[in-house]
């Protein structure tokens, strides 16, 4: 697998079992949408704004539905809040943990425009707390799916190809 090593934000140590800092973040260039979905997990993890934000396209959207609420309602956000989403845990105290699924399967969904790439379920687990709370997103009852846009050309990706995030489902079930 080809890695890329970028800087990243090291402003949070990771606590818990041996505390001190994550190791560095290993960023992998994203010629396949898989190693994409990793630097988004390595960024995340580091709470690395800069690698974050450089995961998703420009045109990037996700959705949000909670069938659970008695009066659900779609919300839909961008590449700028995500941007602010990891800015916000930047500058907190959070601990974050993004695991990735043990199984990554691309896949061409025929109702995507050509190209496209979608995986789903591409978490086993997401979860971020403090000293006073925390969140977990309980991925028994959130459904997740990720598409991919592929970038062409790429002189940086040993495939000419290099894969970003366009689109999130997600639906609480």
């Amino acid at each position: 697998m080809p890695t890329l090593v970028l800087g990243g934000c090291f402003l949070s140590p990771k606590k818990g079992n041996g505390g001190g800092p994550l190791p560095p973040p290993i960023y992998m260039i994203p010629s396949r949408p898989e190693f994409a979905l990793h630097n988004l997990a390595e960024a995340y993890n580091h709470k690395d704004s800069t690698a974050y934000k450089g995961v998703f396209d420009d045109t990037y959207q996700a959705s949000y539905l909670d069938q659970k609420d008695p009066s659900p309602q779609l919300v839909t956000y961008y590449k700028d809040d995500e941007a602010r989403h990891i800015a916000f845990l930047a500058k907190s105290n959070a601990n974050v943990d993004m695991r990735l699924s043990a199984t990554l399967t691309p896949y061409q969904d025929l109702g995507d425009p050509p190209g496209w790439m979608t995986i789903q379920v591409p978490f086993q687990s997401i979860a971020v707390s403090t000293i006073d709370s925390s969140f977990v997103v309980n991925m028994t009852q959130d459904y997740l799916e990720m598409r991919f846009i592929p970038h062409t050309p790429d002189a940086s990706s040993p495939t000419d190809t290099s894969w970003k995030v366009i689109k999130l489902t997600e639906v609480r079930r």
